[in-house]
């Protein structure tokens, strides 16, 4: 049974030789004054883990699950294959169009978790409530979904296990009181979008972009972070882009 992963928040898709792309999330743990720190998480709804190991207390909320520094696996996306991205990179906003000096190695990139997609359909969207882009891929698979979680500092790998079909969320936003749906909301959200010059070589000056480049539709997901009594009001300050 396929599965969707929602990509939420701060998380930046560079393209990689091949046509693959590495989902890259900023480290904004420590962002600097005046800029709240963001965290980053895999989320599913709790009734769908049907095993978790290594988490030592990082998983106290059911479902959520904070990363550490890392790289995460995807079972069925890191495979090559084919992967379409005509709904989605000219739909986000543009690192090196905001400056022209931005530009990543993302070997170097200062990232608290990163992705590797090579199959599956990424799509853009908007986010409920909200006017974020953020990405939903659609991965071919069949079974339960093992995610695998390998930390940098050479700590134990973790690993989820979920039931066939569930719908993953990666996220990289700041607490959830920032994103509650009343009026300060946009002005909590000022300066988020300047976290990712954490993965650009050269320094550089991003302002987050007035509106999204192109109009795009409200999620369909049906993720169980989408279902709160109270919208999740990201503001385009927290929006998905794409680089290179």
């Amino acid at each position: 049974m396929p599965y969707s992963v929602q990509f939420v928040g701060l998380v930046c898709f560079y393209r990689e030789k091949g046509g693959g792309r590495q989902a890259l999330l900023p480290d904004g743990r420590n962002p600097g004054a005046g800029i709240d720190p963001h965290f980053a998480s895999i989320i599913v709804a709790p009734g769908a883990v049907e095993n978790a190991t290594g988490w030592n207390g990082d998983s106290a909320t059911p479902g959520t699950f904070s990363l550490p520094p890392s790289t995460v696996t995807l079972e069925g996306v890191d495979r090559p294959g084919t992967l379409d991205t005509k709904g989605h990179d000219d739909r986000l906003p543009q690192l090196r169009r905001i400056d022209p000096n931005f530009e990543i190695d993302p070997d170097r990139a200062d990232t608290i978790a990163r992705v590797h997609i090579r199959q599956g359909k990424l799509t853009a969207y908007r986010i409920r409530g909200g006017e974020a882009a953020i990405s939903q891929l659609d991965v071919p698979h069949d079974g339960p979904i093992k995610i695998t979680v390998t930390p940098r500092d050479g700590s134990p790998q973790r690993t989820i296990v979920l039931r066939p079909g569930t719908e993953v969320a990666v996220t990289n936003t700041a607490g959830k009181s920032v994103y509650d749906a009343d009026a300060e909301a946009a002005d909590r959200e000022n300066g988020h979008f300047r976290i990712y010059e954490r993965l650009s070589v050269r320094p550089v000056s991003l302002t987050a972009p007035v509106t999204a480049q192109s109009v795009l539709p409200e999620s369909p997901s049906h993720h169980a972070m989408f279902a709160r009594a109270r919208a999740i009001n990201l503001t385009i300050n927290c929006s998905n882009t794409g680089c290179c």
